[in-house]
């Protein structure tokens, strides 16, 4: 008896969580896309080509912290493209709307593992 309490318990791990193929950010003030205001945004899951497509990668990874930040200029042309509207739309987005969809983003490039 006293054997079987000295083992130490299986660690239980989280469930992977299952990456979405769209996000959908509500947007608190509306912007303009294609001449057209709109209250939401509509990101697709990005592909290497839109990876490869961009200067530098759309987040920041600190290993020694485990901080996960966006690069903002990265991660504002990648905001353009998922979401299929032009960079003047994501230069309108208030800093509070920007902040939520960039940070609901960086779960796209976060490595598996």
């Amino acid at each position: 008896m006293a054997e079987a309490a000295a083992r130490p318990k299986a660690v239980e791990t989280a469930p992977k969580e299952e990456i979405p193929n769209t996000i959908v950010v509500k947007l608190q003030k509306a912007v303009q896309a294609h001449g057209e205001p709109i209250k939401e945004l509509t990101f697709r899951r990005p592909t290497g080509g839109d990876l490869m497509a961009l200067p530098d990668w759309p987040i920041t990874i600190d290993y020694n912290t485990g901080r996960v930040s966006p690069n903002p200029a990265m991660m504002g042309q990648m905001m353009g493209v998922l979401a299929g509207v032009p960079p003047s739309t994501i230069r309108q987005i208030e800093a509070q709307d920007w902040s939520t969809c960039a940070h609901r983003l960086m779960g796209f490039f976060v490595p598996q593992g």
